[in-house]
């Protein structure tokens, strides 16, 4: 008997049983040979991906090669490049000029030997080792000596304004000019003043704390054959600033009495640095030639203000009266 099929029932017909779907059978003889062709049908998928990476890795090794000559190449290119413009006159006051700027951005807040702008390595790479700071010389002295400042002039902030570029025979002279400010701190006082620290406590309480705004005029002499700097010179005006902060000759003259900036404006105690045997007679002609052009273009309502006697400047004050003082700059507007 059959299911009752309410379809077939409707229709009087007698309903057909469901036979299963079967596979078609594959032939013994086809599966032994699939079974035997399958480690074969591995092993050269195997050949194939071992060609396929061993190419990859070909092709990458000659994609270096060639990148290694193209760097070659460009870096041949950059080095005639470089010769020719520094053998054009033009070109090189430019390329020092430049290294100028350079300088005084490395060191636009002082000298941080921790800082991510490592500024001992740029001295290395501009300056000859050498390089003369008046009656001293050497870069060690020069980094020194910003170490003292960075420490003296607290929170230093300096800006470029500007230079110019003089050409000689064997020389190039690059004088460039910044304002820069700071806070007049202990440490200040203690750097470059510790007579009035001691002597004068009515005249440090005036200039503690006060901002310091003042401009600098920096020197450097290039050798035009082997590009570096071979001397540093660098004036500030600490005496027309001061002024302006206590208002008072005495007051100021007090202060600067028993000074300790040199005459190269080295600050601290100089006595630990040696003097250097070397004396450079062209390079002061040609500061001197410098200078006077300086002096012939000096401002109509400026006054000469100092001059310089035995190796140390000399001021006149209002009543007449020379005294000799460390530090005094040479123009000073009324």
């Amino acid at each position: 008997m059959h299911d009752n099929d309410p379809i077939a029932d409707i229709f009087c017909v007698t309903p057909v049983r469901s036979r299963p779907v079967l596979a078609p059978r594959v032939p013994v003889v086809a599966a032994l040979a699939a079974a035997r062709r399958a480690p074969y049908r591995r092993k050269k998928l195997k050949w194939r991906s071992r060609d396929l990476q061993s190419s990859r890795v070909y092709n990458l090794e000659l994609d270096i090669m060639d990148l290694r000559q193209e760097i070659q190449r460009l870096s041949e290119c950059q080095q005639i490049l470089e010769a020719r413009t520094l053998n054009r006159r033009d070109a090189l006051d430019g390329y020092y000029a430049k290294t100028i700027m350079e300088y005084h951005r490395v060191f636009e807040n002082g000298y941080n030997p921790g800082a991510a702008i490592d500024a001992a390595q740029f001295v290395a790479a501009v300056m000859d080792e050498n390089m003369a700071i008046g009656r001293y010389a050497g870069c060690d002295l020069f980094l020194h000596q910003w170490e003292r400042y960075t420490k003296a002039l607290s929170g230093l902030e300096s800006r470029f304004l500007r230079s110019k570029v003089v050409p000689l025979d064997d020389r190039t002279i690059v004088t460039s000019y910044t304002s820069y400010k700071h806070i007049v701190t202990r440490d200040t006082l203690e750097m470059m003043f510790p007579d009035a620290l001691r002597v004068h406590p009515q005249i440090v309480t005036k200039t503690l704390g006060r901002t310091f705004h003042g401009e600098g005029q920096f020197g450097f002499t290039f050798d035009t054959q082997t590009h570096r700097v071979v001397s540093f010179d660098f004036e500030l005006d600490f005496l027309k600033v001061f002024s302006h902060l206590l208002q008072d000759p005495t007051d100021l003259c007090a202060l600067f009495e028993g000074a300790r900036i040199s005459e190269e404006f080295l600050i601290g105690d100089v006595d630990c640095y040696e003097e250097s045997q070397v004396q450079q007679e062209p390079e002061v002609e040609a500061r001197i030639e410098v200078t006077q052009l300086e002096e012939e273009n000096a401002p109509p309502d400026a006054v000469q203000s100092s001059y310089c006697v035995g190796g140390k400047r000399k001021s006149c004050s209002e009543d007449g009266e020379a005294t000799v003082v460390p530090y005094c700059r040479r123009y000073i507007r009324i």
